[in-house]
């Protein structure tokens, strides 16, 4: 019986082994594998779109040059929000809402929380690949904005 232990358990390290070997090798040579270990830049979101720090988007919007557009689910939206922002999901069917804005050439500003900025890089994608040219990404998310002293609104419970 306890031969019969000491072999299943040898039989199931191997398999275990060869199972973490295989899926190391498919991770290497499968395009957009997981990093084994973190870059400097690992958790930075990933898009098309520049980037843009609170300040330089305050004077933007201030010039009446840009929209703020919140990636965020509408109900976090209604809570806080940037001052005169819009909200458009990036899990909407799409971003035809946003349409009527293109005829004034503005910059367009995605932003999320800074725990979720990659929701933000998503819908910056979206409205690039609708034609939008002048779409950047807010630095920091809502967090940042706030930190920077510029104005929030929302529901307050």
């Amino acid at each position: 019986m306890r031969r019969l232990l000491a072999g299943t358990v040898k039989e199931a390290v191997i398999i275990l082994i060869l199972g973490i070997v295989i899926g190391l090798i498919v991770n290497f040579v499968r395009e957009g594998g997981i990093p084994l270990v973190a870059e400097d830049d690992a958790f930075r979101i990933r898009t098309r779109a520049e980037f843009v720090g609170a300040d330089d988007a305050w004077g933007l919007y201030e010039a009446g040059n840009a929209f703020f557009v919140d990636a965020r689910d509408a109900t976090v939206f209604e809570k806080e929000h940037i001052e005169g922002a819009l909200n458009a999901s990036p899990t909407q069917a799409g971003v035809d809402s946003l349409a009527w804005i293109a005829s004034a050439d503005p910059y367009v500003i995605t932003y999320a929380s800074e725990a979720s900025q990659r929701q933000a890089g998503v819908l910056a994608d979206k409205l690039l690949d609708a034609g939008f040219t002048k779409v950047r990404v807010l630095v920091d998310g809502l967090e940042g904005w706030k930190e920077a002293g510029h104005p929030v609104e929302g529901r307050t419970e």
